[in-house]
């Protein structure tokens, strides 16, 4: 018990000295990249990972960075007789179904079981869904960076705005792809590029809450120097996902979800979010809508997807504004 006591001191000690004498390893805790589950995934062959009518591509990146990506058909162009070629696939973006950018948070890859539930979710729904890996994530090429995965994020949107004709868009973000989000959909409207609405599951409202927040923090913040170890050397790697600063230039219809259990983003950062987006965006801009789950379903920060009303809520929220551009 004693090696032990003084081991876990060490780790204890040891990670903030780590953290504050190599800055950068805190880019790895953030983006964490490099955890990918499931393992060894075979991105050309999505149907093994039980997605029909699904294809497997890549778009070139401004800097050279290859981004993978999938494009998932609506159920009405999934049948066998219906499927078209690979080389096809984006012709039937402008067919007039609503399209799903989706933008996934931290660890992980476009194949995680919760994002793939997802994707098959909409797909019964009608919906496109276009779901990529940003730099540095899946088969990817690259080193993740704040303004890397919007930058990346922004060339698969302007892909999606090429071939769409007048089928609406949507950018749906989760977690940290909310930050993400929010902030490349601020940049959109600044541009007259806006997107239909914006879907934002679990968001928080700015990295340095979110950091303050994490329950790995807790046990460091009785440390004195929490801030100068911690949300300084997030400063420094030029981190921030300020997305209560970046909310006020979104004029598109937001629609936000969150779990009360949430224990990765504290559902308080997303009210936080939320109380922004209500009070301080221009007036003419679309509604925001809050919708909580109950901590009693036991949805997380993961599972919102396994919510019976949540078809109902995002059929609604998209029929609403489906002609805003």
């Amino acid at each position: 018990m004693k090696y032990i006591a003084l081991g876990l001191a060490s780790v204890y000690v040891g990670l903030p000295t780590l953290i504050y004498t190599n800055p950068w390893i805190l880019n790895y805790f953030i983006f964490s990249h490099l955890m990918r589950w499931p393992l060894f995934v075979d991105f050309s062959q999505p149907q093994k990972l039980g997605l029909e009518a699904t294809r497997n591509f890549y778009l070139q990146e401004v800097g050279g960075n290859r981004l993978g990506l999938w494009h998932v058909l609506p159920k009405s162009l999934s049948n066998k007789h219906q499927i078209p070629d690979d080389s096809k696939f984006e012709d039937h973006l402008s067919d007039g179904f609503p399209i799903i950018l989706y933008l996934h948070g931290n660890a992980n890859t476009r194949a995680a079981s919760h994002r793939i539930q997802l994707y098959k979710l909409l797909q019964d729904m009608d919906y496109h869904v276009v779901a990529l890996d940003y730099r540095g994530y899946g088969d990817s090429l690259g080193q993740p960076t704040e303004d890397g995965l919007v930058s990346d994020s922004g060339v698969v949107y302007r892909w999606i705005q090429q071939k769409r004709g007048k089928s609406p868009v949507f950018i749906w973000g989760h977690s940290l792809g909310t930050g993400v989000t929010v902030k490349l959909t601020s940049q959109l409207c600044k541009t007259g590029e806006s997107p239909s609405g914006v879907v934002l599951e679990a968001p928080f409202n700015n990295i340095l809450d979110a950091v303050r927040s994490i329950y790995l923090s807790q046990p460091y913040k009785i440390i004195p120097g929490f801030d100068k170890v911690f949300l300084d050397t997030v400063r420094k790697n030029d981190i921030h996902f300020a997305s209560d600063e970046s909310v006020k230039d979104v004029t598109s219809p937001m629609l936000m979800l969150h779990a009360e259990d949430d224990w990765i983003v504290p559902f308080a950062l997303g009210q936080k979010l939320y109380k922004v987006a209500l009070e301080e965006r221009p007036p003419d801009s679309g509604p925001v809508e809050f919708v909580a789950f109950n901590s009693s379903y036991n949805y997380g920060h993961k599972y919102i997807y396994t919510a019976p009303e949540l078809p109902r809520i995002i059929r609604n929220f998209i029929s609403r504004n489906h002609g805003t551009d």
